[in-house]
């Protein structure tokens, strides 16, 4: 009767011990593990928005310079060309002349420039200064000799060149030179085409009105296409056409 009590209270204790265990096993140490992960979480998130503090706080430093940015962003970009392609410049003249059926002898292209507003140009093809307007005359000279000799003078008178600083634009000179005694098309025949006879008063002006023909077809060509080129000098001797011709560069790209 002993043993059996003795046995019942071990079993008791047994089974005590089996419930503590597994109450353990299925309840406390997962919602400790629970607990340890949302601890990490909240430490990774604290992390982050520390992060993400730092960045708001450099962009707030620089929100406030933003003016000063964009206003340095501009220089720069006046500075250097987007995009120069002066390769189409190069292809529009090969199109001319090969319209006009001369031959391109030489093609040159300097630095750009800044772009510089020009409302005319001398023999040189040299922009011409603004010159300022004439003094007023006597009262008692005439009114409307006046006014008629004011408008005369600002007819004459160039408008002075806009600021250029602000502008989004450079300029490139080229020189190209075009040899109008020969044709587009290179062939062997170029070597027999001189001769020792001298050509007749005839033959020379036919040849003059063939080669005029011949630069204004050249020239009027170079309009063709979207890009923008601006002869500024034309000059003709010895059977050679030199031009002088802008192209403008924009330093920002369109948007």
């Amino acid at each position: 009767m002993t043993l059996n009590k003795q046995l019942i209270n071990l079993l008791g204790i047994l089974l005590a011990v089996v419930v503590l265990v597994a109450g353990l096993a299925l309840i406390a140490y997962p919602m400790f593990a629970q607990a340890q992960t949302l601890d990490k979480n909240t430490s990774t998130v604290a992390q982050t928005n520390a992060v993400y503090q730092t960045q708001i706080d450099a962009l707030s430093a620089a929100e406030a310079k933003s003016d000063e940015l964009d206003a340095n962003l501009a220089a720069l970009r006046q500075q250097i060309a987007a995009t120069p392609k002066l390769d189409d410049v190069y292809e529009i003249i090969d199109d001319a002349a090969k319209k006009a059926d001369v031959r391109v002898e030489n093609v040159t292209a300097v630095d750009p420039t800044a772009w510089t507003a020009r409302t005319a140009v001398d023999a040189a093809g040299n922009p011409i200064e603004a010159t300022p307007a004439p003094a007023a005359t006597d009262a008692a000279t005439d009114t409307s000799a006046d006014a008629t000799a004011s408008t005369d003078a600002a007819a004459q008178t160039p408008a002075a060149p806009a600021a250029s600083g602000d502008s989004p634009q450079q300029q490139v000179t080229l020189t190209v030179t075009i040899d109008m005694t020969l044709p587009y098309e290179v062939a062997d025949a170029d070597s027999a085409i001189s001769s020792d006879s001298e050509p007749d008063a005839e033959d020379a002006r036919a040849a003059a009105t063939d080669a005029a023909e011949k630069a204004s077809a050249f020239v009027d060509a170079l309009d063709v296409g979207p890009r923008l080129l601006s002869p500024v000098n034309v000059a003709y001797a010895d059977g050679k056409l030199t031009l002088s011709t802008l192209a403008f560069i924009r330093t920002e790209d369109a948007q």
